[in-house]
């Protein structure tokens, strides 16, 4: 490389990198050794920065931003810092969203290295050791003239093969030190990069002789389509095959709900649709799903007698999951599934034996895809998380984004769904699913896709857990709307108070647990307020906070004994055996 005219310190380098990631948003926490970093990526005319009030809540900022728009970055300082934001850092791991972390550090003579101290210097803490289990790629960057290499090498593995998060720490010293961007070494994909093989032609050939083979076949849909971006081409096969389709959670959005061979998703929480078409089927075409025990209820039963064919680029996941599979491949879908509809185009796939499968799975959804949970007895005092979610998804736009929490509401969120399809996204932290994820994500969303509508539905507990926010959206102006699904109790934990005896502990305001007035409170922070009480006009009700400018937080009023829907109970199915 060529030697430039100027030399810039580190810290005013990696500004500068962040801006070729697509990326215009970036959320941190100011701290002693981070400064230098944040300070050029204030002055940076083509950044916006978010100065949020938790590293954990901008660790869930970048994670909502990052899989609406494809890749984000956040920053913050050492030692609490860097801690702060393991929950949010642990969701981008566990769903694979491409994001990457900055964090400061001391001066490198303060890093205590192998030295047998516990700290050198203050707030000095080996965020590397801890984060590497949940990064893809955790590293210090020791010498200034290693950024461009170290930072280049971080995002291509953020976005290689299965997807995931990066960290990387930056001392305080070395971000003072000038390099001349012109001569710094780049990282050479083609040389060190994650090495996929494309997937084979006898590979996809194979596949194709299953699926014209069978007779009662089945689409999984995972969370992989969409980090793959192939949603389009997953709604293009589907037209092409016309063979009944299944989702886990993180493809609920993929599909509108009233597509006629959509049956909803499988296990314990899904539709009896789901799980029935999976149970009758004799062949199961998985697509970058992941064998949960969210999706397989229990592994005796679930697609018992079918044949399970699963392509993912994890090979482990296709390895060492819940389910033995008939066939795997590993591969990227981005690669798979445009050969594979190519293939799929010149055959013949319709018969009578499909017509009649279709028909079969057309009155499967009719009688059981709709979920219905008996109200408690005095419903018309409260909110039913069902009837507000009905009401939501028929308000909500084609390019309006839902996100959830976890818990009871985020069951009540996904059951109560209805997709509209197209750009509308619904997402939550599958994997790891902390209480208070949603509502820094949906800032976060909102950044992604400004025009849209941001609404975050989350639970009483979970809104506890980075109530501060609500001051980064009123600082900020930001939009968003805040269902608070109040059931007054840590519902989920007194679903199981019968295996403790009726016991229960910290769980309700009986036992310790209560939340506080949560208009009150949105007051303090110069926020708007509704207190929705029951379902009554809930629709018109719905409409009217949706259409209110600037922020708006909703206490929606549950019942503490509102149910969820058990899908395995409704359809009498066995139960999973007992672990011992």
């Amino acid at each position: 490389m060529k030697a430039s005219n100027k030399k810039v310190t580190v810290a005013e380098y990696i500004a500068n990198f962040v801006t070729t990631l697509g990326v215009d948003t970036i959320p941190f926490v100011q701290g002693g050794v981070i400064m230098k970093i944040i300070d050029f990526v204030g002055q940076n005319k083509k950044l916006k920065y978010i100065a949020s009030n938790h590293e954990q809540a901008v660790a869930m900022f970048v994670d909502g931003y990052a899989r609406i728009k494809g890749f984000g970055v956040g920053m913050a300082t050492s030692g609490p810092g860097g801690t702060n934001m393991a929950t949010g850092i642990a969701c981008a791991y566990y769903d694979s969203i491409p994001c990457l972390f900055v964090t400061g550090q001391v001066g490198m003579f303060h890093v205590k290295g192998n030295k047998h101290v516990r700290q050198r210097g203050f707030q000095e803490t080996d965020i590397v050791s801890m984060m590497a289990p949940i990064t893809k790629y955790a590293v210090m960057l020791e010498k200034a003239e290693d950024v461009r290499y170290i930072f280049e090498k971080a995002v291509y593995l953020a976005k290689s093969g299965r997807p995931g998060p990066v960290l990387i720490d930056v001392p305080y010293n070395v971000q003072r030190e000038f390099v001349d961007p012109g001569t710094l070494h780049a990282f050479n994909p083609d040389v060190e990069g994650e090495k996929i093989s494309p997937v084979s032609s006898s590979d996809v050939d194979e596949i194709v002789k299953e699926l014209s083979r069978a007779i009662r076949p089945v689409l999984l849909m995972g969370g992989g389509v969409r980090i793959a971006d192939q949603a389009k081409t997953a709604l293009a096969l589907a037209d092409l095959l016309k063979i009944p389709i299944i989702s886990t959670w993180g493809a609920v959005d993929i599909f509108p709900s009233t597509y006629p061979l959509y049956l909803g998703t499988p296990g314990r929480y899904g539709n009896i649709s789901a799980n029935d078409i999976a149970l009758k089927s004799d062949l199961v075409l998985a697509l970058g799903a992941r064998f949960s025990t969210k999706v397989v209820y229990n592994d005796k039963i679930f697609a018992k007698d079918t044949k399970v064919i699963a392509i993912d680029v994890d090979r482990g996941e296709l390895e060492e999951g819940l389910l033995t599979h008939y066939k795997t491949i590993v591969a990227d879908l981005r690669d798979f599934m445009p050969r594979f509809i190519t293939k799929m185009k010149g055959l013949r796939t319709s018969s009578s034996e499909r017509t009649s499968w279709q028909n079969e799975a057309k009155k499967l959804k009719s009688e059981s895809f709709e979920i219905n949970v008996p109200p408690p007895s005095d419903v018309k005092n409260h909110v039913s998380p069902y009837a507000l979610l009905g009401a939501l998804s028929e308000v909500l736009g084609t390019e309006d984004i839902i996100t959830s929490d976890c818990g009871l509401n985020l069951v009540w969120s996904v059951q109560g769904y209805k997709s509209k399809g197209g750009n509308q996204r619904f997402l939550s932290a599958w994997g790891n699913s902390p209480m208070g994820y949603s509502f820094p994500a949906a800032i976060g969303v909102h950044f992604a896709r400004p025009r849209a509508l941001s609404v975050c539905l989350i639970g009483d507990g979970g809104m506890q857990m980075n109530i501060q926010e609500l001051q980064t959206v009123f600082k900020n102006k930001v939009p968003i709307k805040i269902f608070i699904l109040n059931n007054y109790c840590y519902g989920m934990m007194m679903l199981n108070k019968p295996e403790f005896n009726g016991r229960t502990y910290g769980n309700n305001p009986e036992t310790g647990y209560e939340a506080p007035d949560f208009v009150a409170v949105a007051k303090a922070y110069k926020i708007k307020s509704v207190f929705l009480k029951n379902d009554k006009n809930i629709e018109v009700s719905v409409k009217k906070i949706l259409a209110m400018k600037g922020p708006v937080l909703i206490n929606v009023n549950l019942h503490p004994d509102q149910n969820i829907y058990d899908a395995v109970i409704a359809a009498k199915q066995s139960p999973p055996p007992k672990t011992k």
